[in-house]
């Protein structure tokens, strides 16, 4: 790799970034109507490529691990825009690039509900860190193109492939106009991720508080995963008296749109729908208000 460092315009600086973030003040911001705690919902809508294994796979191609994400995007994304739908909740959507590409009609459906959408990777089981540096700039330029070609909209925001990342991923993100990600489970509030002359915002996701993790390494039934969810938010709740927070619910339509899952989200949304103090947000509308709202 370090023959192509030379060929590109800017400096492998992920790590650095990380570790420049350490001890930025990140407590001292508001949420709109005084909420103690910011809620968004991350939908990761994803398509994968049969020339590459796929997680749980035993071979390559796998049809049958394909054919369960396939389900996912058939017939699980309507449970899931039903569910949101329901409680008035406007979700986050993280976009594989081939996804936008090949299931236009969701892109649009999520579109006329005011969702935002993050970009993330072509195919999901292509990581950041396998693409070689300049491969990974032309990846990026054109899946944010791709999500704009769909969605009507040129997404700010990125999410990558389980969250893995390059040291020049921040880099690039930051040289094609992305604001926030959401790669970096390490805060209960956003913060700053000085990169590349710019500031990224780092909004608060969770691998525990997501189905992947819950039904995959924590093999819990809906009504764990339910109230993992409701555990978290009160908690977190606690901790926002002070200083507001962020909590995330991330969910994928073939894991939680499948019949008997579904009941889960459900019962977490109308749970925390009860409490007052709670502002439902797009991941755009919490990277904003965390540069605005201090």
């Amino acid at each position: 790799m370090s023959d192509m460092k030379p060929q590109l315009s800017i400096r492998p600086d992920t790590g650095n970034a990380i570790k420049a973030s350490r001890g930025l003040e990140n407590s001292n911001w508001s949420l709109p109507n005084g909420a103690r705690i910011a809620v968004w919902v991350v939908v990761n809508i994803e398509d994968f490529d049969l020339h590459y294994p796929i997680d749980g796979g035993e071979s390559v191609p796998d049809y049958r691990e394909y054919a369960l994400r396939e389900y996912g995007n058939r017939a699980g994304m309507p449970r899931i825009l039903a569910e949101l739908d329901r409680f008035g909740v406007r979700g986050t959507g993280a976009v594989n690039a081939a996804f936008a590409r090949n299931f236009p009609h969701w892109m649009k459906e999520c579109a006329d509900r005011g969702w935002d959408m993050m970009g993330h990777g072509d195919y999901n089981n292509r990581k950041m860190h396998t693409y070689t540096p300049d491969e990974e700039k032309e990846l990026i330029s054109s899946v944010i193109q791709d999500i704009e070609n769909a969605w009507g909209q040129r997404p700010v925001g990125w999410l990558s492939p389980g969250l893995q990342q390059s040291e020049y991923t921040l880099s690039e993100l930051a040289s094609n106009g992305i604001g926030y990600l959401a790669d970096f489970a390490a805060d209960d509030r956003p913060f700053e991720v000085p990169i590349a002359g710019s500031t990224l915002i780092s909004v608060p996701y969770s691998m525990d508080v997501n189905d992947k993790g819950a039904y995959g390494r924590a093999c819990l039934t809906p009504e764990g995963f339910r109230d993992l969810i409701i555990s978290q938010f009160d908690e977190l709740y606690a901790d926002g008296a002070n200083s507001p927070v962020v909590m995330v619910i991330a969910v994928h339509p073939y894991l939680t749109g499948l019949p008997y899952r579904i009941k889960a989200l459900r019962g977490a949304l109308e749970y925390i729908s009860a409490q007052e103090g709670v502002w439902w947000a797009t991941g755009a509308e919490i990277a904003e208000r965390f540069r605005v709202g201090r």
